[in-house]
């Protein structure tokens, strides 16, 4: 893959601010051993994270082979971006892979870059796909997507660190309910090749440095801080339920209550209101028709098996959702 392969990075739109995602994908990829170049223009001459920043891919010095040009900037400035990226590819080589960033499209960059003989990734931030692919994503309940039987070391494609290390082989992909339900979000044990995820009864993680909790703490990096927040043991079930149920990610909570809490709290507003079935379980209906009230919200009980009903309950103002269970 993509990944497994380049290692030097031009980053275009690279921010000189802790606290902005492209600072954040710029401090996970080093922490990968990817060279990252900033680029930008306003910080000119500045230093970002141990890196002289550029005003443009062109000031880049020629000795430096860029592998692949990351693009943090919005989808009307990558035109220009790929066409900069192009020419120097043609004069200088490298620079065989084009990403442009969550929320960026430019299909016309793209047929040019891709005619100049790049590679091109499109709406996709690299973070989070290098996270997906070698299982950290799937310590916050997120769903990579990846079944392997294979030991992978988190965080690294070979368990060495190294990002230009191939996988021997193409991964096979597993599309069986059955599999999924006995595999998904769970991997062997990389030190000992144990198949079945261990119980952690933990409660709280160490930290390699005080920088590391840092990034752990502002949500920059993945990995584990206190298992009221997180658990490698739940963050298995939470990617299984996500991948069985087609979803982005899930979240386990201790109870039913809390989990319906957590749906609410996501949706709702002060004078929202839900509509909810009427063949509930008991505590729902009490939490539904009285203890929401605390937080100025209303529910209207419906019986969903009359579409009428349902129909001229959600065309009241102010409705957000419609809960129901599947029994």
């Amino acid at each position: 893959g993509i990944l497994s392969r380049v290692r030097v990075i031009a980053m275009v739109g690279a921010s000189t601010s802790w606290n902005r995602p492209s600072y954040f994908a710029m401090k996970y990829l080093q922490t990968k051993g990817y060279r990252v170049i900033p680029v930008n223009p306003a910080a000119k001459g500045q230093e970002v994270l141990g890196e002289h920043v550029y005003g443009s891919l062109q000031d880049i010095p020629g000795d430096v082979q860029i592998d692949m040009v990351d693009v943090f900037r919005g989808s009307e400035a990558a035109g220009a971006i790929a066409d900069e990226a192009i020419a120097l590819r043609r004069s200088r080589g490298g620079m065989s892979v084009l990403w442009l960033q969550l929320g960026v499209r430019n299909d016309a960059a793209a047929r040019r870059a891709e005619e100049a003989g790049m590679l091109v990734v499109m709406n996709r931030c690299p973070k989070i796909e290098y996270s997906r692919l070698y299982r950290e994503l799937g310590q916050h309940g997120f769903d990579s997507k990846v079944i392997s039987s294979r030991r992978r070391p988190m965080g690294a494609p070979d368990g060495r660190g190294d990002p230009k290390a191939v996988p021997r082989q193409e991964r096979p992909v597993f599309s069986g309910f059955d599999t999924r339900a006995i595999h998904a979000g769970a991997a062997p044990d990389a030190a000992t090749g144990a198949r079945v995820t261990p119980l952690f009864q933990n409660t709280s993680y160490v930290f390699e440095s005080v920088d590391h909790a840092a990034a752990l703490f502002n949500l920059s990096t993945f990995g584990n801080i206190y298992s009221r927040l997180t658990n490698p043991t739940i963050a298995v079930l939470e990617e299984r339920l996500a991948n069985l149920e087609g979803g982005r990610g899930a979240t386990c909570t201790s109870s039913g209550h809390a989990a319906q809490l957590l749906a609410l709290f996501c949706l709702m507003q002060p004078g929202d209101r839900l509509v909810a079935s009427t063949r509930l379980y008991g505590g729902t209906m009490t939490q539904f028709g009285k203890t929401i009230q605390k937080f100025n919200w209303q529910c209207t009980f419906v019986d969903v098996s009359d579409m009428s009903q349902v129909r001229q309950a959600l065309q009241q103002p102010g409705v957000k959702l419609l809960f129901a269970e599947s029994l």
